[in-house]
């Protein structure tokens, strides 16, 4: 996974329920665990869901993995592709050119012209990108945002669930 883009969830009332559960950490490491694997998921299926489609590789490396276990429980969603970085926030203008196989591709299939005619083609393409810029598309931004209180539900819930059993 790539270590470019860093996106924080802020757990907001979730410290105070923790607090309580410490006593109990294999209960609280478990269901913590479990909330953690399930709010990745959903994570990584709400900037799947935005990530631009060409051959499909970008779109089908989104992956997610706990990086660090309870009590430092960190998670991740992120790509392998180096240009998952310039999806996610675009090209500046007077940037490098970017590669032209992966535009000729692109030509090939939206526009249809003939080899010969996608490769002057993505040539005149690749040098536009990197006079001009693009924009970024922002799906791990963005994802984050839908996801984020589906994450916070997941979270509470987790320590609903061990809350009530240690109340047993």
């Amino acid at each position: 996974m790539t270590d470019g883009l860093v996106l924080d969830i802020d757990l907001t009332g979730l410290e105070a329920a923790v607090a309580e559960l410490e006593s109990f950490p294999a209960l609280l490491g478990r269901e913590l665990t479990t909330a953690m694997e399930s709010s990745l998921q959903t994570l990584e299926r709400e900037v799947a869901s935005r990530t631009p489609v060409n051959t499909g590789q970008l779109r089908s490396s989104i992956g997610h993995s706990i990086v660090s276990p309870f009590p430092d429980l960190v998670g991740q969603v992120g790509t392998p592709k180096e240009y998952g970085i310039v999806m996610e926030y675009g090209r500046k203008p007077g940037s490098r050119m970017p590669p032209v196989d992966a535009i000729q591709y692109w030509v090939v299939r939206k526009l249809q012209l003939s080899a010969d005619e996608a490769e002057s083609a993505a040539w005149a393409i690749a040098k536009s990108i990197a006079k001009k810029g693009i924009e970024g598309r922002h799906m791990f931004e963005e994802g984050l945002k839908v996801a984020e209180p589906t994450i916070q539900k997941i979270f509470n819930n987790a320590a609903g669930r061990a809350t009530a059993q240690v109340n047993e």
